[in-house]
């Protein structure tokens, strides 16, 4: 057997960012930016208020209770071009208008007594040049770069790109992927199971679980264990980017994925890691249509996705950097261990005081799929009689 890193590298270097296509802002967010993105203008670009206050000459204001003339304001969004402060007076402003002319530092409202009706306003401190005032170009000059070519766009990003007025954007274009369970037991969730039969939570746990990572999943349905029907649905699949199946892969006598996608005409990258839940999982390629075969238990094919299928995904996807980075937290309480494989235990993290302390969530087998609501995270520890005790430092993925 193959182990997860051997593997997980078999896979990447199989795959490579799909094709560039140009879209709107508003169906940009998860996907991967190819340009990179300057700045069309300056940020701020004039010389901004960052109180409500009033606009003066630090020159005018050298001792506390100055007494200056209040000769107009300046709102947010106002042109104040042709306002100009002079020699003992001042100019009412809000947040973010515009610093006039001759003015070099903003007096905070709460340190000024204002008389309307004589026009003038008492200020009761003694101001810096520059305070208050956020100045043209601080945050960015114009043509400096906002966000790096191969960024990932997040909401974070789509205000940024909405702020430079892009309006559209070559990225690299999300994979067509397509989802099918195989087994006889296998139905509908919608359905009433019998005794002997489950409800194909898989399928729509893979979907979701696509559709997080940015790209967009069709679902095939559900093949029973007759070679006829697996191989249309197989092929079906193969007409995308990527085929992502449930069930069927490990050796037994009604475990026919493997053969199905060899007469289909792909090779086969692996088939077995050395894992905890998941050890079945396999990985093909026919053309440029990838293919990943996961186990049917729930918690080794959400495991299988979240250590394989993502990282693939997210090349595809043109992300540089596609295998998450795994953090070290703090053991709550001892987590049991088995010798052998490298185990992706259930966990769920959570953070004090800035660290990161995690705790093992029991799972009755890998079907336990009710489990997966308990957990955000894998504790990654290798196999060993041995358990970890409480308060030791271990290896966490997190989902997110």
């Amino acid at each position: 057997m193959l182990q997860v890193a051997d593997a997980l590298k078999l896979l990447l270097d199989a795959v490579s960012p799909l094709s560039l296509i140009e879209l709107p802002l508003h169906e940009v967010l998860g996907l991967t930016l190819a340009d990179r993105i300057g700045a069309d203008r300056d940020f701020p670009p004039t010389d901004r208020s960052a109180m409500d206050g009033f606009a003066v000459r630090a020159a005018d204001c050298v001792e506390p209770g100055r007494s200056l003339v209040v000769t107009g304001e300046v709102r947010a969004g106002q042109d104040a071009g042709a306002v100009v402060v002079g020699a003992g007076e001042a100019v009412r402003i809000f947040t973010g208008g515009m610093v006039p002319g001759g003015a070099d530092a903003v007096v905070m409202v709460e340190v000024t007594e204002e008389d309307r009706a004589s026009a003038t306003v008492l200020v009761r401190e003694r101001p810096e040049p520059g305070q208050h005032i956020r100045r043209r170009g601080e945050d960015i000059r114009a043509g400096e770069t906002v966000i790096e070519r191969g960024t990932i766009v997040r909401p974070a990003e789509i205000a940024a790109l909405a702020a430079v007025g892009r309006t559209r954007f070559k990225v690299v274009r999300p994979p067509r992927v397509a989802v099918m369970s195989t087994g006889d037991e296998v139905v509908e969730s919608e359905a009433v199971p019998a005794p002997h039969q489950v409800r194909n939570s898989n399928a729509r746990m893979l979907m979701a679980q696509v559709r997080e990572v940015g790209a967009e999943a069709r679902y095939l349905g559900i093949s029973g264990d007759e070679r006829a029907a697996l191989d249309t649905m197989i092929a079906d699949g193969l007409t995308g980017d990527v085929l992502i199946l449930t069930g069927g892969v490990s050796v037994g006598e009604y475990d026919l994925v493997g053969a199905a996608l060899i007469r289909a005409g792909c090779d086969v990258l692996f088939h077995t890691v050395s894992m905890r839940p998941g050890k079945p999982i396999l990985a093909a390629k026919r053309g440029d249509c990838l293919v990943l075969g996961l186990p049917g238990n729930p918690i080794s094919a959400f495991t299988g996705f979240q250590v394989f299928v993502k990282p693939a995904l997210r090349k595809l996807m043109g992300d540089p950097q596609p295998v998450a980075a795994t953090i070290r937290a703090t053991l709550l309480n001892s987590l049991r261990r088995r010798p052998g494989r490298l185990t992706y235990h259930l966990a769920h993290v959570r953070w004090q005081d800035g660290r990161p302390f995690v705790t093992p969530v029991a799972s009755a087998s890998s079907g336990d799929v009710l489990s997966l609501v308990r957990a955000n995270a894998f504790i990654i520890a290798a196999g060993d009689s041995q358990p970890l005790p409480a308060g030791a430092d271990v290896d966490v993925l997190l989902w997110g």
